[in-house]
C-alpha cells in the first residue's frame, strides 16, 4: 500500500531529527501538536507530551505509550507540529507552537509539499526572521527559534484564525479545518430532504461533523427521544455540542468523541443516519465508509434502519445487501445517492450458533 502524504511527512520529520542534532540536543521538554507515533521518535517519548484531536491517531499515540493531553500547557524547549492542510487552522497551530516555546526554543514543522509546505515555510520565515529547511520525499521540514525577532502582531492575528465561530449563514457554530466548515455539505442537505419526519426512538448520527444532521433531526423529528452523535474530530465535537444544544427538543442528546470504525454500542438504535467520510487525509479510502456501515448494522436493533448518503461512485451497495435484509435506493441526484437499509443481519456481527435464516 502506498504511503500517504501524512506518512511521508512523518517519516521525513524523523529523518531530520535523526540527522540534525541541533534541533533536539538541548530539548528536555518536547510538545508534539497533532502528534503521531513513529519508531523514529521513540528515543524522545519520555520527554514528550502530545496533543491529537483526531481520535484514531490519538488511539495510536496511547497504544505507543505517549502522554496525551487535551490541551498542552507550559513552556517547552522543542515543539513538533504536523499540521493539516487548511490554511487558517495551520496558521493557528503555528502561533500555538510558538506560544508554547521557551525563549530560544525551536518550533519544527513537517508538511507534504501538496499540503502547502512551501507557503507555510514562508509564513514562518516572515514571523521568525530566519529558519532552516530540509526537503525530501516531496516534503519539507522547517524549524525556527523563538527570539526577540518574533513578530508578535502577526502571531496575534494567527491565534484567532481558527477559533470557533458562528458560520453558515450565522446559524451554526463551526471553525476552519472542519469538513465543510463554511457551508452545508450537499450530500447532507440531500439526505435531510429525504429523511422522514416520523423518525422516532433512539437515533445515532455516525460521523456527525459539526452537527448539521443531528441538528436537523432534532428540529424536524419530534418523536426522537434520544440522539447520540459520534465524531472522531474533537474540534468538530465542540461545535456539534453547541449546535445540537441550541435546538429546543425533548430528546436527550450526547456527542461522543469516538472513532466509529472501532464500532458502537450493539443493538441500541432504532435509526442510524450517516454521511460517512471516505478520505484519510487526501487519499480516498472507501473502506472507511464500509466500516461505518458495519458499525451501523451492529448498532441497530433487529428492525432498525440505516439512512445513508454517499457519492454515487462509492461501492457500498454490495456490503449493504450483505449486511441488511432490505436495501432501497431512495434517490440519486447531484452526484450523490441516498440509501435506506433495514433489518440488519446480526448473525454476521455477533458470535452465535449458526442457524438457517428466513426473510424477516
Amino acid at each position: 500500500m502506498p504511503r500517504s502524504d501524512h506518512d511521508l511527512a512523518l517519516n521525513t520529520l524523523c529523518l531530520v531529527l535523526a540527522t540534525q542534532p541541533e534541533i533536539t540536543e538541548h530539548a528536555e521538554r518536547i510538545a508534539f501538536l497533532r502528534a503521531c507515533p513513529h519508531e523514529g521518535l521513540a528515543d524522545w517519548y519520555p520527554k514528550m507530551v502530545c496533543q491529537q484531536p483526531y481520535k484514531p491517531r490519538a488511539a495510536l499515540c496511547e497504544q505507543a505509550g505517549l502522554k496525551l493531553e487535551e490541551r498542552i500547557e507550559g513552556e517547552f524547549d522543542l515543539v513538533l507540529l504536523m499540521p493539516e492542510r487548511q490554511k487558517d487552522q495551520t496558521l493557528a497551530d503555528l502561533a500555538r507552537g510558538f506560544d508554547l516555546l521557551k525563549p530560544g526554543g525551536i518550533l519544527c514543522v513537517a508538511l507534504h509539499n501538496d499540503w502547502g509546505a512551501k507557503r507555510f515555510e514562508k509564513s514562518v520565515l516572515s514571523v521568525a526572521g530566519g529558519l532552516d529547511v530540509v526537503c525530501k520525499s516531496h516534503c519539507r521540514v522547517f524549524w525556527a527559534r523563538k527570539t526577540e525577532k518574533l513578530k508578535e502582531d502577526v502571531l496575534h492575528e494567527w491565534r484567532g484564525a481558527a477559533d470557533l465561530r458562528r458560520g453558515v449563514n450565522d446559524e451554526f457554530w463551526t471553525k476552519p479545518g472542519l469538513f465543510s466548515w463554511n457551508r452545508i455539505d450537499d450530500g447532507s442537505a440531500l439526505l435531510v430532504e429525504h429523511l422522514p419526519v416520523d423518525l422516532s426512538g433512539v437515533v445515532a448520527d455516525l460521523g456527525a461533523g459539526w452537527g448539521y444532521l443531528s441538528h436537523q433531526i432534532l428540529s424536524r423529528c419530534p418523536e426522537v427521544n434520544t440522539l447520540d452523535a459520534y465524531e472522531a474530530d474533537r474540534d468538530a465535537v465542540e461545535a456539534a455540542r453547541r449546535n445540537v444544544g441550541n435546538v429546543k427538543a425533548r430528546a436527550r442528546t450526547r456527542v461522543h468523541w469516538h472513532d466509529v470504525t472501532a464500532g458502537i454500542e450493539p443493538r441500541r438504535y432504532d435509526v442510524v443516519v450517516s454521511n460517512p467520510p471516505f478520505h484519510e487525509g487526501r487519499e480516498p479510502d472507501p473502506e472507511i465508509g464500509m466500516k461505518f456501515i458495519s458499525a451501523a448494522a451492529c448498532g441497530l436493533k433487529p428492525f432498525g434502519h440505516l439512512w445513508l448518503v454517499a457519492n454515487r461512485h462509492l461501492p457500498y451497495e454490495a456490503l449493504l445487501e450483505e449486511a441488511f435484509d432490505s436495501v432501497v435506493k431512495i434517490t440519486e441526484e447531484r452526484s450523490y445517492k441516498v440509501l435506506r437499509a433495514g433489518a440488519p443481519r446480526h448473525d454476521l456481527f455477533f458470535q452465535k450458533p449458526k442457524f438457517k435464516r428466513g426473510r424477516r
